[in-house]
């Protein structure tokens, strides 16, 4: 079952025309849904989407903050070892590092990087993008149709996950900056005692009254739980 709609497409903007935070870029364009309900392999795998504006103009401030993507060397240079910076600079191109009977989804565009690293073939991100937005709906697709590295199919009901994803704008108080457009991802799957994964991942952008990102904040290394 799905529940969707698509009012955010006719306020794209040409974000090229605004300068951008030092160490942000402009990514390709990606479309999400204003709002999105799906329920899955009969309510096993759960998807939202809530991008919540109150006019178009809030709504190109979502847009704008969902299409900035740090430089994908500032991403591999948080590795605290080198063993962590070769495997993060072996992630660059966003494929699976393992060979798997079942190939699993690229995490996609290697210049617009979102994804820290990889866990149990599930990237893990650095930013709350609408790159990462479409990879963690496509993910969960894929699991709901049987597509999983474990070997479960789509009607043994061994697994299930959730995604959640909001995008609203607050008002700010602080000298120079207008507005914040805060996103939340949240991903949660299942698998058994020793097959899980979960995390919340907030991302924070600030713009001015004349609608230039001033300053992102929550990219970083989220807070993963994994079992």
């Amino acid at each position: 079952m799905k529940l969707f709609s698509w009012l955010f497409v006719a306020c794209l903007i040409d974000p090229t025309a605004r300068a951008q935070p030092t160490g942000y870029h402009v990514g390709a364009a990606i479309i999400l849904p204003d709002s999105l309900v799906e329920i899955l392999a009969r309510g096993r795998f759960r998807a939202s989407v809530l991008r919540v504006a109150a006019n178009a103009n809030d709504a190109r401030l979502i847009v704008a903050a969902e299409q900035l993507y740090p430089a994908p060397e500032a991403i591999i240079a948080i590795a605290t070892t080198d063993d962590e910076r070769n495997r993060l600079s072996a992630t660059a191109a966003g494929v699976p590092l393992d060979t798997l009977k079942v190939p699993q989804r690229a995490a996609g565009n290697p210049t617009d990087r979102w994804w820290l690293d990889a866990f149990d073939d599930t990237w893990i991100p650095f930013a709350v993008t609408a790159g990462a937005v479409d990879y963690y709906i496509g993910r969960l697709h894929d699991y709901a149709a049987g597509h999983s590295p474990f070997g479960f199919s789509a009607t043994d009901g061994a697994d299930r996950g959730s995604l959640s994803y909001t995008a609203r704008i607050v008002r700010s108080s602080e000298p120079g900056i207008d507005r914040i457009v805060e996103l939340q991802l949240q991903w949660n799957y299942w698998c058994g005692m020793l097959c899980a994964i979960e995390f919340i991942h907030t991302r924070r952008v600030h713009f001015d009254a004349a609608g230039r990102p001033v300053r992102v904040e929550g990219d970083g290394r989220p807070t993963v739980v994994v079992s």
